[in-house]
């Protein structure tokens, strides 16, 4: 018998001793076994284990573990950095970097920038290194959502040029805080490319600065007749 049972107990207090009570080395279980039972292990000072198709009403359930998904990207995709709270405010007649990017191979650099004299809209410049051996335009999609549900989907090309990296700078209508975005890296431009015209239109229009248009340019010399018209009314 162990010292906690009813026969050791007496005994103590018949001889005078003091009684001990060691903590328990297991948990008692009491639900499920009958009341002779219960009284055979009281008196014995044996520890009847829980059983496990018993478990108290009140005992807390344990919720599994639940580990945040980052929302799914297709193949080919990659997510680019939210716009730092900071990001909205910029200080008068500057154009400011208010957040730096690269594609999960290093080639291409994402800069985002805040014009001056408009609190309200955003540019993104686009930098790719390595791109002076390519044959044909480069050409990388940038997509962004609002939280309001608002998205919008922008062809950006590039070509090497004269001195320097191939680059491209575009506005990012819609774009602020709270956006979500994500992007493809810089890939060549291909014969059977299909985009839909209103995304095409809205890609050219989006074009900042003339060397982004000459890349426009370059890429209408591989396309079908069909882009090629769609892109040729967007540049006029």
């Amino acid at each position: 018998m162990n010292r906690g049972s009813v026969a050791r107990r007496s005994w103590a207090s018949f001889t005078g001793r003091r009684r001990t009570s060691p903590p328990r080395a297991a948990e008692r279980g009491r639900a499920g076994y009958a009341l002779w039972r219960r009284a055979w292990a009281s008196f014995t000072g044996v520890v009847l284990p829980p059983r496990p198709d018993h478990v108290p009403a009140s005992a807390p359930q344990q919720a599994p573990a639940h580990r945040p998904q980052a929302d799914p990207v297709a193949p080919g995709w990659f997510t680019l950095p939210p716009l730092p709270a900071a990001g909205a405010l910029t200080a008068s007649g500057s154009d400011t970097v208010v957040l730096e990017a690269s594609s999960p191979d290093g080639r291409a650099t994402f800069l985002l920038r805040h014009p001056a004299g408009n609190s309200s809209e955003y540019s993104l410049e686009l930098v790719v290194r390595g791109a002076d051996d390519e044959d044909r335009p480069l050409l990388a999609t940038v997509t962004y959502a609002q939280p309001d549900g608002h998205k919008r989907a922008l062809l950006v090309p590039m070509v090497p040029g004269r001195f320097g990296p191939a680059a491209s700078y575009v506005r990012l209508r819609g774009f602020g805080p709270g956006a979500t975005w994500a992007a493809t890296g810089p890939s060549p431009v291909s014969a059977e490319a299909d985009w839909a015209p209103a995304t095409v239109v809205d890609s050219v229009g989006a074009a900042l600065n003339e060397t982004t248009r000459d890349a426009w340019r370059r890429v209408r010399e591989c396309v079908s007749e069909g882009v090629r018209d769609v892109i040729d009314g967007a540049l006029r």
